[in-house]
């Protein structure tokens, strides 16, 4: 019996020291207060993940309800000592609307450099936001963003960067997006 609780033990501790990422609970209402100034006019996104040696906060926002054309600014900040600081931040503009799929998004580690890769995706839409135009995969990965995108006739295309990822990575990327429900 001693020996069976002392294995759960020994494996409930290297889960312990496996865990490298930490997602910590944050509301849009949070960032009244946040200690930098992030784009657009409105956030609608919020996540703040911590891994082994960084403070991250991700930040979706867009641009003034109604704006032709749409924008939406991805950005993530870092704590560096006790400033956060923008530490990466993708743009994206379309001439209708632009819809992030809050619950879609991934936090990973599949380099296992103890280092947070984050995806998260979004739609364009015609302006009415009667008809979607396309399903993409934003990709923040050391600094530089990834962008995979299937159009409505499901048509597949990525960004020129995109084949310069570690294959591990890819792999991740490539199981998350096969098994995304894009046309529902």
């Amino acid at each position: 019996m001693s020996k069976i609780f002392l294995t759960i033990i020994l494996f409930l501790s290297l889960n312990c020291v496996n865990a490298q990422i930490t997602s910590i609970a944050m509301n849009v209402k949070d960032l009244k207060d946040a200690p930098f100034k992030f784009k657009g006019t409105r956030a609608m996104m919020v996540d703040r993940i911590n891994d082994t040696s960084t403070k991250n906060i991700f930040v979706f926002s867009k641009v003034s309800s109604g704006s032709i054309p749409d924008t939406l600014f991805a950005q993530k900040f870092t704590k560096i000592g006790e400033v956060w600081k923008l530490s990466q931040e993708e743009t994206i503009t379309h001439k209708g609307a632009i819809s992030i799929w809050g619950a879609r998004k991934a936090f990973f580690d599949a380099d296992k450099d103890k280092n947070v890769d984050v995806l998260f995706i979004y739609s364009l839409h015609d302006a009415a936001m009667q008809k979607q135009l396309s399903v993409n995969l934003l990709l923040f990965y050391k600094g530089e963003s990834y962008i995979l995108t299937e159009t409505e006739d499901r048509h597949h295309s990525q960004s020129e960067n995109f084949s310069g990822l570690p294959q591990s990575v890819k792999d991740y990327v490539a199981k998350y997006w096969e098994g995304l429900d894009k046309w529902n």
